[in-house]
């Protein structure tokens, strides 16, 4: 049973494709597991794109920026994230 193994693996060819999509139906729903031998590493570099920010300058009451702090600090965030996140919530909710 080795051998038919085997030889199954030496006539095994990589599909060709018309379209990016179309490989990729292919490899959605096959093992790439029979191929692994027969693939050859590819390099690439991914670009993770962060959303642009802007500094700003703010004023606030010194108790309110020191209660910011507690809180930020309880939280184990800095106090700028914390206000970061406070800000969308509100912006989104």
């Amino acid at each position: 049973m080795e051998q038919k193994n085997q030889k199954d693996l030496k006539e095994l060819e990589l599909p060709q494709f018309d379209s990016e999509e179309e490989e990729a139906e292919y490899w959605a729903n096959h093992s790439t597991a029979p191929y692994w031998d027969k693939m050859e590493p590819e390099e690439f570099q991914v670009a993770v794109e962060r959303p642009r920010k802007k500094l700003i300058s703010i004023r606030l009451d010194s108790d309110c920026l020191e209660r910011i702090k507690v809180v930020a600090n309880r939280k184990g965030i800095p106090y700028q994230t914390l206000i970061q996140m406070w800000l969308k919530e509100k912006i989104q909710g």
